[in-house]
């Protein structure tokens, strides 16, 4: 094989990645950062989303740059299931997020 069809290769690999970061709010609500790469489609972050939210979550941003796409999402569903839909609307506001 040769130097550039391994290159090619890596390179294509590369772009598919999809890496995820989570981040634990103080109140205990657990947010993620979607990181897909920048030539995949958006259904790869989303499908992630929901590989590690399975229950729902919220968007809080999303963001396309030159060399990936980020989303944001926050999964509050333990909470939500005792609260209801007022949890729901005060998470909305503290995010900022609109309807």
């Amino acid at each position: 094989m040769n130097k550039r069809a391994v290159f090619v290769a890596f390179s294509a690999l590369l772009a598919g990645c999809t890496t995820v970061q989570e981040m634990k709010r103080p109140n205990g609500d657990v947010e993620y950062l979607i990181a897909c790469g920048a030539s995949t489609g958006w259904n790869v972050c989303y499908d992630k989303a929901n590989q590690v939210s399975p229950g729902g979550y919220i968007t809080l941003f999303e963001k396309a740059g030159f060399n990936r796409k980020e989303l944001r999402i926050l999964c509050p569903v333990a909470k939500l299931s005792s609260h209801g839909s007022s949890r729901i609307e005060e998470i909305l506001d503290l995010y900022q997020v609109a309807t």
